[in-house]
């Protein structure tokens, strides 16, 4: 590992009250390892606050440094993590896009697909890689992750990579629906979200895209419920075939009274 390591990942961290103290810390570390923050505070609408952090983001990976990441990490004001396993997740995101299929079915057209050039092959593979999270619990109740499996339940994701050190790594990931605590994208498949996205005025004045609502919806039973901004955020990326997997050996601290750490007795949520 360089003494950069994260050199190419973009962190962004909106924020509705401040960072807690531990947070802090954290985003020091992380940028002394490279890695370049976005950091907002105080908008009461954490809906919109996401949404104009991604247009924040969209200028940095299209204009100011288009050619610096590789990575897009989302993590909220309240986590903590270690260089390592956050380089764990960037590492994990680029090397699953890359186990992916060519495409097919709904995907793309199967034909024009087998004409594709290695290149064309392994842009589609970072526009479409699934995002990863890492495993953090709720604060409310550190049993639990602050996932769920998705409804109805996915297979996991099986994967094995090559790690570069000539060794092969099996993984197998379970697919789930999760926060935006501690979320890791390829710099093409968050692009390609933004894309996917209605752009919104604020006031005449700004553009941003619509990342993520929050509102009314129903709930896995079908019976009315709240739909959080990070839940939509993340069902959109199984709407579009990206889909998220949890990372369970990339643990991320959950700031409360203490600091929640998930273990091996932790359980995804239904």
């Amino acid at each position: 590992m360089t003494d950069r390591p994260l050199s190419e990942l973009l962190i962004l961290c909106p924020t509705g009250n401040g960072l807690a103290f531990q947070t802090e810390g954290t985003l020091d570390v992380l940028t002394d390892a490279g890695a370049r923050k976005l950091r907002s505070d105080g908008n009461s609408c954490v809906a919109m606050h996401r949404c104009t952090m991604a247009q924040r983001a969209l200028d940095v990976l299209t204009s100011e440094e288009p050619d610096r990441y590789s990575a897009v990490l989302w993590l909220d004001g309240d986590m903590v993590a270690t260089v390592s396993h956050v380089r764990e997740l960037m590492d994990l995101v680029v090397l699953v896009a890359n186990c992916r299929p060519k495409p097919e079915g709904k995907q793309l057209d199967a034909d024009k697909a087998r004409n594709w050039t290695e290149a064309e092959l392994d842009e589609w593979r970072l526009r479409m890689a699934p995002a990863l999270t890492g495993a953090y619990v709720k604060r409310n109740n550190p049993s639990v992750m602050a996932v769920r499996h998705v409804s109805p339940k996915a297979p996991p994701l099986k994967v094995t990579v090559d790690r570069g050190d000539s060794k092969l790594r099996s993984y197998e990931l379970p697919a789930v629906v999760a926060g935006m605590g501690c979320l890791m994208q390829t710099r093409a498949a968050f692009l390609a979200h933004c894309s996917e996205a209605v752009t919104i005025e604020n006031y005449g004045n700004d553009q941003f895209p619509a990342i993520c609502a929050s509102g009314p919806g129903k709930g896995g039973d079908g019976k009315p419920a709240w739909a959080s901004e990070d839940w939509t955020y993340t069902s959109w990326e199984w709407h579009q075939g990206r889909g998220v997997y949890l990372v369970r050996h990339a643990l991320f601290g959950h700031v409360g009274i203490t600091v929640h750490y998930p273990n091996a007795e932790t359980r995804i949520d239904e």
